[in-house]
């Protein structure tokens, strides 16, 4: 659909860095890729990156200038007051912890123990099929009340979208998300070499409870049953998603506001999420970590506040 309208996607393109200029007020000039080349912003850099990443990009100096942005890039060492007080601010908000993935295709049609999916009750009721029964894709699980709902060994959600739309898998089987909340401790992670044999006993145990929420609530015998799966860990929300320590995003609590998030016009509350304007000249954000805050649907209104913020 971008390409539609003239935009450019790059894939594999990891961004290391953004570039100011100091002869131009610390403008926005461009980034650098992780391989070493740079990409010349025509009018703006906007980052859909987390307050805390998009500082770090904002963090490195001195680094030697490959092409011609600006000859003035490399000099660019200390930035004004005001826009270090507000990287400084950004790379310090406080955060969620991470998530946890479970990612599985089964097999419906596959008897075990002499029975299909179809024979388990609690699919019955999941996918509607008892009389005057609607579809129940989405589930939220909790172990115990008793214990915090921030626990990511606690609480947990699973979604089946196969139960809505066949076509997005063979007839027959059946795709399933399964999260935790998003408290999971990036610290007992941080250590872990990926695809290491310690790492990937440790992504078993940890997954244990995803597994069980769905054992527990409608497909018991979903282990012998799955013919892919793949863990989500915080390590991998932190490489591919661009998350630091693999954050699920910003965290506040009802009625405080984040700084540089002002008030809403028509309500004196303040709003939680910092608005997508900065004070480097030429750098937007955008994302789940501005307003109008979390989800697909506002991410994506973000991203169109963005594009009429430049124009």
């Amino acid at each position: 659909g971008g390409e539609k309208y003239g935009m450019k996607l790059q894939l594999n393109a990891h961004v290391d860095e953004i570039l100011t200029d100091p002869n131009q007020q610390h403008r926005a000039v461009g980034v650098r890729l992780r391989n070493g080349k740079i990409i010349k912003a025509k009018k703006a850099v906007v980052s859909n990156a987390t307050p805390f990443d998009t500082a770090k990009l904002l963090g490195k100096k001195n680094r030697p200038v490959q092409n011609d942005v600006s000859p003035h890039i490399e000099k660019e060492e200390h930035y004004p007051k005001n826009v270090q007080s507000w990287v400084d601010t950004l790379g310090s908000l406080p955060r969620h912890g991470a998530i946890l993935h479970l990612f599985v295709a089964i097999d419906a049609n596959k008897k075990v123990n002499g029975k299909t999916l179809n024979d388990h009750p609690g699919w019955a009721q999941v996918c509607g099929s008892e009389p005057d029964g609607k579809p129940t894709p989405a589930h939220l699980v909790v172990q115990s009340w008793n214990r915090s709902l921030q626990d990511s060994q606690n609480l947990c959600s699973f979604f089946i979208p196969s139960i809505l739309d066949p076509s997005v898998c063979p007839q027959g089987k059946h795709t399933i998300h399964v999260y935790s909340s998003g408290g999971e401790p990036y610290e007992t992670w941080q250590n872990l070499e990926p695809g290491s044999a310690e790492y990937e006993a440790y992504k078993e145990e940890r997954a244990n409870v995803l597994w069980r929420a769905l054992e527990d609530t409608c497909i018991p015998d979903v282990r012998q049953r799955a013919e892919f799966y793949i863990i989500g860990s915080p390590k991998a929300h932190e490489a591919f998603l661009r998350r630091d320590r693999g954050t699920y995003g910003m965290a506040w609590a009802a009625g405080t506001s984040a700084p540089y998030a002002g008030l809403l016009q028509f309500t004196p509350i303040p709003f939680p999420f910092p608005n997508l304007k900065t004070p480097v000249p030429a750098l937007v954000r955008c994302g789940d970590s501005c307003f109008p805050g979390i989800g697909t649907p506002s991410a994506a209104a973000s991203g169109a506040i963005a594009a009429n913020t430049l124009h």
